[in-house]
């Protein structure tokens, strides 16, 4: 029983407006201590006042129909519920003030009520003039009725009471909804602020939230990786789509874990292609190295995963290094991109290569620019790289013949340009 009623007070109801969800049990608890304040500002008035009757009577009048705005409000008519107890808040508040006078502080429920209402997400013209009968009330209130004589003679000590109990109930009936729905917007504006970082770099994020028309960036060096998994296309065809997109998702969530550690930008996902840059949008000297283990790592965690023939999953990784251009294009599902004939010539040996093997297009034949990342001043080709390999060898202008332990064929290397034709040593 305590948990039904603890359910029905803190949770909204289906019908509960969208937009006040937030609030909700913050203005539940307002409702319940401005209840808890009646209790026990009656039972002051019934031991510090002689003739308490007509201001117990009055409050209760007030208070039945703030009662019956906290069902409407409890049961998803968050509207009604709301205006009609801020009505009858201003009218006890009125009342109050004719029966044991100004010093009492009930003036104070003009304010917060007004600034509730106008808080409130109500249609603007309703509510504004609402707002604006609070406070043409409490004004005329003020100008015709603070210095006048109460009705009913109170001591100080309980006029003292009475006042700081407004003061605080006033508080807590304005401070908590507003209060509980300002942590509800920080805490939206941070998920929004994370889905926008997780598609863009959080740098490329700040300049659009700033409303920067145009988002470009030239970028003189960087590396770019591409990963697409082998034979995926007969392995969709044999698989669930349910077990597919999991399949993916677990295994591509793994690759985003790396990309925080190694510190690069994934910058899209296109089917069962993985879309990788280093170097930007901050510069770093090693970018075409912090790929190349990177890519050694994704190779690893694709072959903890199985196809639909029980085989380990292969993987083709197109790695490239260059100048780039990228920026934020479109209106609407707007996106962070990276163009230019190094994405291109990254991307191109992820159709060619042959099986399990890593293609990278840039040719670092000094061992120090191959530590850095620096592009070589000889013509860029492609290169073939096995899964396990370390450091970077020159072959030269000679047929392609791979060294080491676990060689690939000549057929393994795409080559795109005729200059010159590298490996990595195993």
């Amino acid at each position: 029983m305590i948990n039904f009623i603890v359910n029905i007070l803190s949770v909204p109801p289906l019908r509960y407006p969208e937009k006040w969800k937030p609030a909700f049990l913050a203005m539940q608890l307002g409702f319940i201590a401005g209840g808890v304040g009646l209790i026990g500002r009656d039972f002051l008035f019934y031991l510090t006042i002689q003739n308490w009757e007509p201001l117990v009577l009055s409050e209760l009048f007030f208070a039945s129909f703030i009662a019956f705005g906290f069902i409407l409000h409890t049961l998803g008519f968050a509207k009604f519920g709301v205006i009609l107890s801020c009505i009858a808040g201003v009218g006890s508040a009125t009342a109050f003030i004719f029966l044991i006078g100004w010093n009492s502080f009930f003036h104070l429920w003009y304010i917060n009520l007004a600034i509730l209402i106008i808080a409130v997400p109500l249609d603007i013209r309703l509510k504004s003039f609402l707002a604006l009968v609070f406070i043409s009330i409490y004004s005329y209130m003020f100008i015709s009725f603070s210095e006048m004589e109460p009705l009913y003679k109170i001591n100080d000590l309980t006029e003292s009471i009475i006042g700081v109990s407004n003061i605080v109930g006033s508080l807590l009936v304005l401070g908590l909804p507003m209060g509980m729905y300002s942590i509800f917007l920080e805490q939206e504006r941070n998920k929004s602020e994370k889905l926008l970082h997780n598609i863009m770099p959080k740098s490329i994020a700040e300049k659009l939230k700033n409303n920067i028309k145009t988002i470009s960036m030239d970028n003189p060096e960087i590396s770019v990786l591409f990963a697409d998994i082998v034979s995926f296309t007969e392995m969709s065809e044999k698989i669930s789509s349910e077990k597919i997109v999991g399949f993916l998702n677990d295994m591509f969530s793994q690759f985003d874990d790396l990309t925080e550690t190694y510190g690069v930008e994934k910058i899209k996902t296109i089917g069962d292609s993985y879309m990788v840059v280093s170097g930007m949008p901050v510069q770093k000297e090693d970018h075409a190295l912090t790929l190349f283990n990177l890519a050694k790592e994704m190779i690893k965690i694709s072959a903890q995963f199985k196809d639909h023939n029980g085989n380990p999953i292969k993987l083709r990784i197109g790695i490239n290094s260059g100048p780039a251009i990228s920026g934020v294009i479109g209106k609407s599902k707007f996106a962070f991109d990276v163009w230019g004939d190094t994405i291109n010539t990254a991307l191109a040996p992820t159709f060619s290569a042959c099986l399990a093997r890593r293609i990278a297009s840039e040719v670092l034949f000094d061992p120090a620019p191959a530590m850095t990342g620096t592009r070589p001043a000889a013509s860029v080709t492609v290169i073939s790289i096995t899964s396990s390999c370390s450091s970077w060898d020159k072959v030269g202008d000679s047929p392609v013949v791979p060294t080491g332990t676990n060689p690939c064929t000549p057929c393994c290397i795409c080559q795109l340009t005729r200059s010159r034709r590298a490996i990595l040593s195993i």
